[in-house]
């Protein structure tokens, strides 16, 4: 019996599909994609096979010589969604299924022309991380089952299609006032990596790898702010070996994406708060490219082994960054995700399972545990890995690890029987046990520490019996120093208090969207009322859940403000990822 996924109908004994053809028109007008996959199977296979949809209209199924194929949809269940049983005759290899995706596809988000930078045209774009791909076209939507493919995508003469996957032909569609754009992705990938957008989109060439995609109005902003790409591609490879997706573009996407950036293969997706004009955001391109080994090469089985994407991407992430500026970058980096593991564990409690790093998700929504956890207790467990048998030794170790299992999708266990073979009795030394299996952070967890650092958090510390940063020397902070010292501060303060941070630094007319979010969540905490308005507008302008979660959590939570959370909410809600939008019903019923 193969490894089973506790969020897929998959079953790899029924057969294995290996490669899909797929040909869709997207047709704005409904909302909907409306067409064909041809799911090719890696050996003949006869009986049941059953695949995962949510939301999908089956309207038939077929070999490619035109035989029916018997198809039934059994009911929805409320996570998986609806399993589509395909019955194939014997030595099938191919089966065609044609469909239609819904309105409500969780995956999709259609933007009408107000919500996007130029204002003029409509826009579309997929997420399919963690179990959304089902919604988009019948597959195996689990990691386990990666495929390649070739897709034909139809759209209105005017829009642009960019995909992550190498870009073919384009040309007029069969019908009039559409064009039809090629793709082929080669290489395989799981199906959360499957990404396309539609919109307004231009690009500018950055290096002889890189290509920004954006929408006109944000060209020149983009590629000023990413112009280091290069200088980062070539410092990851120098850790992870070389870079096998022959071409590192990324798309900076309209504001209402919901992350700060998805990690697609060939066309990284970006959230445009990374705009900072000051490339102060930079970081999070660097780990999308560091998923370009860990996570895109090897890939977690299954949403419980989450952490070996994340966890092990913070770390190269971070070892990108000490690369380009040093140890102090990293300790910062560190810091910054330290407190924000601090407040995962808080608000899951300190027993809660979803603290460990092997979960056990059965039965549950991914998008509803989805936290920090798996991202900086990761990081701290392969940093532990990393001090204890030091960086020479580590270094070979994670070269030989992303190259054993690239193109794979691996369990937890898998990779502690690799550290068992290759780094022999470093799981016992370290206590690896107490890192993956059991709450919370052990004793044992490494610290990153530096002199500007000790100073931030001396300062915050001091805050409560009077003390405060000169003014004309925390004027000229970093971002990542005021970072710190936010997210250091107690999370309630007096109304004093709060007016003398915002007199002094003028924080809620920010441009940096992690300083403002950090100081509207302290202001919205303590209940400081001139932020309100600035609060509402910022929920209206982001679609990022970082942003979104803490502040509508801090809003609902207070009695004075209950109500502006609420009809924020009404307001901006609409134009906001189904993800996001999901999350922050949740928090509003709570």
């Amino acid at each position: 019996m193969s490894c089973r996924d506790p969020h897929s109908y998959t079953d790899l004994d029924q057969g294995r599909v290996t490669h899909v053809d797929l040909d869709v028109n997207v047709d704005f007008a409904t909302r909907r994609l409306v067409g064909s996959a041809c799911l090719k199977l890696a050996a003949p296979a006869s009986g049941p096979l059953d695949l995962d949809t949510r939301t999908l209209t089956i309207t038939g199924a077929a070999t490619p010589d035109g035989a029916p194929v018997p198809f039934e949809l059994a009911d929805v269940d409320a996570v998986l969604g609806a399993r589509l049983r395909l019955m194939l005759p014997a030595g099938t290899t191919a089966v065609i299924v044609t469909y239609a995706t819904s309105p409500e596809a969780s995956a999709l988000q259609w933007l009408e022309p107000a919500q996007t930078d130029g204002g003029k045209h409509p826009y579309l774009f997929s997420q399919c991380q963690a179990i959304h791909a089902r919604s988009v076209l019948p597959c195996q939507d689990s990691p386990l089952a990666r495929f390649t493919f070739k897709a034909t995508m139809t759209v209105p003469e005017a829009l642009t299609v960019v995909m992550a996957a190498a870009p073919g032909s384009q040309g007029p569609g069969k019908a009039a006032g559409t064009r039809a754009f090629t793709f082929e992705m080669p290489q395989s990938i799981p199906p959360y990596l499957f990404a396309f957008a539609v919109g307004n989109i231009t690009s500018r060439d950055l290096g002889p790898r890189s290509r920004v995609y954006t929408e006109p109005e944000t060209l020149d902003r983009s590629a000023w702010e990413f112009a280091e790409v290069d200088s980062m591609l070539l410092a990851a490879e120098e850790v992870f070996g070389p870079y096998l997706w022959d071409r590192f573009d990324f798309l900076v996407m309209p504001s209402s994406f919901p992350y700060g950036g998805m990690e697609n293969p060939r066309l990284t997706f970006l959230t445009p708060t990374l705009l900072a004009g000051d490339r102060s955001l930079v970081n999070v391109l660097a780990h999308e490219l560091a998923h370009s080994w860990t996570g895109n090469l090897v890939t977690n089985a299954t949403i419980d082994d989450f952490w070996l994407n994340e966890g092990f991407t913070v770390w190269a992430e971070r070892r990108i960054h000490e690369k380009l500026y040093g140890k102090e970058a990293q300790a910062l980096g560190a810091a910054i995700g330290r407190n924000g593991l601090d407040e995962a564990l808080a608000s899951f409690g300190p027993d809660s399972p979803f603290t460990c790093l092997k979960t056990d998700g059965r039965g549950k929504d991914p998008d509803d545990f989805y936290s920090l956890v798996p991202y900086e207790k990761g990081f701290l467990f392969v940093a532990l890995l990393e001090e204890t048998v030091g960086r020479e030794k580590f270094d070979v170790f994670i070269k030989k690890y992303i190259k054993h299992f690239s193109f794979t999708s691996i369990t937890t266990e898998q990779f502690e029987a690799f550290l068992d073979a290759e780094l022999p009795g470093v799981a016992a030394q370290v206590k690896a046990q107490d890192w993956i299996r059991k709450p919370g952070v052990p004793a044992n967890a490494p610290t990153f520490t530096s002199a500007h650092l000790a100073m931030l958090k001396g300062l915050a510390a001091g805050w409560a019996g009077g003390q405060r940063p000169d003014v004309a020397v925390a004027k000229k902070w970093t971002p990542e120093d005021w970072q710190i010292f936010l997210q250091a501060l107690p999370r309630q303060l007096s109304e004093a208090d709060c007016q003398w941070l915002d007199d002094n630094f003028q924080l809620t007319q920010h441009g940096n969207c992690e300083i403002l979010c950090n100081w509207l969540a302290i202001a919205a905490n303590s209940g400081y009322a001139p932020t309100r308005d600035r609060t509402a507008r910022f929920l209206g302008e982001v679609g990022r859940m970082k942003y979104l979660k803490p502040l509508y959590t801090a809003l609902h939570k207070n009695a004075a403000t209950t109500a502006l959370a609420k009809a924020t909410f009404a307001k901006s809600g609409g134009g906001y990822h189904p993800i996001a939008r999901g999350g922050i019903e949740r928090i509003l019923s709570s």
